[in-house]
Formats: structure tokens, C-alpha cells, sequence
């Protein structure tokens, strides 16, 4: 793999690694908002329990405490979900990065890993997945890794020049052709473990966002739901109803029918750099436009 593949390689890592960071923080100033959109309905309704103390008024207010206890509820689910795509994160970069150390220590004598890293995060624990990680932890983790991908990049480099000048300026003739073949053996063996490195850290960016993005349009239709259902300034009778046919079943055939023909196969393949973008428009979109979601229900 040549150096210039090495540096591109390396930038994209870097930028799409951003990009999730960014997502990530999107994701907080939401979850921030309606939090504070929760609190300000707690408050209003301490307030009219105040003001309103007969019964019958309790009664009706029950409703108003219900809706906020359900998205209390709802909001905790979510965020259980963040903090457990927070854990995972780290702990894919915290093991990959273990792994690299320890290869590097059994087969690379001639890497100085104390002058590359110069500080480590926190030890990863399994038993605590819902242990939230802070993003400065993960970013010196990648950084590390990224570090030590780019310092295997530049010992196969220094090994590939070794050879070529061995080719080049040695006397010795034929009798070296194992040596040389032995050298450019150990050298491939060296940037297929660079790219394996690559494409698992490929696969965890790739796969991070995935949640990410889910996470965030979760999130978002959920603010928008409790800005709905709070904002409105409406009341309610039985001319509010619509008159309707009583169904056997809520789900027509039809519709099944219908739903289940738009599945699409699973299709299993590996991911590489080559499938990385930069999802910053993603970002900047989301709170303007969003895709439906189509549900499909077997029988």
C-alpha cells in the first residue's frame, strides 16, 4: 500500500470519525431540549395542583400528570439507548486499540510504543454496559489508534525501501533470493494487518452511524411529538370523533398484503473505506426533512 493511499486513508478515518463526534453532539443539545421541555411541563403542573385542589379537578389533572409520566418514561428509554451506543463505541475502539498494542509488542520489537502514545483512556469494564464513556475518552482513543495505524504504515515503508535497496546496490546475486523473498513476505504480511486494522475500524464508523442517525431521528420525532401534544390549544367532545365501521381486525388483509410485498432482501457484505462519506449533510438536514418510515406486518 503505498503512501499516498496511506495519507488518504488515514484523512478519511479522521473526517468521518468528525462526523459521528458531530451526530453524537447533535444528538445531546436534542435530548438537552426536551428535557428542559419536560421540566417546564412538571412545573406547570405543580403549579395548577396548587391553584386547584377540589377532586374533580384532580381528577381531570390526572390526565395531564399521566402524559408527562409517559414521556418521562419515553425519554429514558431513549436515553438508556444512547448511553448504550456511548458504551459500545468505546468499547470497540478500546479493544481494537488492546489488540493493535499487543501485536505490536509481539512482532514489531522496533516500534517504541511510549514514544507514539502518551497517555491512554480509561479501562474499559464489560460487566458495565450502561457506563457512559465522555467523548474527549473516545477521541484519544481513535486518535491513538489512528497513530498507531499511521506508524505501521511508515515501518512498511521503511522495509519496502530496504528491500528495493537491497535489490538495488547488492553484489551478492541470487544467493540473497530467499532472504529477499523472506523480507518481502513479512512486508505483505505487515500492510494486510494495516488493512485489516482499516476495515474494522471501517466497519465500526460505518455501523456507529447507523445507530446514530436512528437515535437521532428517534429523538427528534419525539420532541416534536411532546411539542405537539403540549402546544396544542384545543378541547376535546365527542363531535371530535369520526364515525367509523367496526373491523374485525384493525390491519386489513389488504394491507398486509400490500406491506409485505415491499420487504427487501437482506443483502450480508463487507464494508470497507471505500463506502465511508461524510455525512455533515445528514446533519445540517435533518431537521428539515425526513424520510418515511413504512412498517410491515406478517400474518
Amino acid at each position: 500500500m503505498s503512501s499516498t493511499t496511506n495519507s488518504f486513508n488515514i484523512e478519511k478515518l479522521k473526517a468521518n470519525f468528525e462526523n459521528i463526534i458531530l451526530l453524537k453532539q447533535e444528538i445531546l443539545k436534542t435530548k438537552t431540549s426536551v428535557s428542559q421541555r419536560l421540566a417546564e411541563m412538571k412545573t406547570d403542573y405543580q403549579e395548577l395542583l396548587k391553584l386547584n385542589t377540589k377532586k374533580i379537578l384532580l381528577f381531570c389533572l390526572d390526565s395531564f400528570y399521566f402524559q408527562y409520566k409517559y414521556f418521562a418514561m419515553e425519554i429514558d428509554n431513549i436515553e438508556q439507548c444512547r448511553i448504550l451506543i456511548n458504551n459500545r463505541m468505546y468499547c470497540d475502539y478500546y479493544k481494537l486499540y488492546n489488540i493493535i498494542i499487543t501485536d505490536i509488542k509481539e512482532k514489531r520489537n522496533e516500534i517504541q510504543i511510549d514514544s507514539i502514545i502518551k497517555k491512554d483512556g480509561p479501562i474499559y469494564k464489560d460487566l458495565d454496559p450502561f457506563q457512559e464513556y465522555k467523548i474527549d475518552d473516545i477521541r484519544l482513543l481513535h486518535s491513538n489508534i489512528m497513530l498507531l495505524i499511521n506508524e505501521l504504515f511508515n515501518q512498511a515503508n521503511t522495509k519496502n525501501n530496504t528491500i528495493h535497496n537491497y535489490n538495488e546496490k547488492s553484489r551478492i546475486g541470487f544467493s540473497i533470493s530467499n532472504f529477499i523473498n523472506t523480507l518481502e513476505y513479512d512486508n505483505r504480511l505487515l500492510n494486510e494487518q494495516i488493512s485489516l486494522y482499516i476495515n474494522y475500524l471501517s466497519f465500526f464508523h460505518i455501523s456507529q452511524k447507523k445507530l446514530l442517525k436512528r437515535l437521532h431521528m428517534k429523538l427528534n420525532d419525539f420532541f416534536k411529538e411532546v411539542n405537539e401534544n403540549v402546544d396544542i390549544n384545543q378541547t376535546f367532545s365527542i363531535e371530535d370523533i369520526q364515525e367509523e365501521k367496526k373491523l374485525s381486525n384493525f390491519f386489513t388483509h389488504d394491507d398486509v398484503s400490500e406491506s409485505s410485498e415491499k420487504k427487501e432482501p437482506i443483502v450480508q457484505r463487507v464494508m470497507t473505506t471505500k463506502e465511508l462519506q461524510g455525512d455533515k449533510a445528514y446533519i445540517e438536514g435533518t431537521t428539515r426533512t425526513k424520510e418515511p418510515i413504512e412498517l410491515a406486518f406478517e400474518e
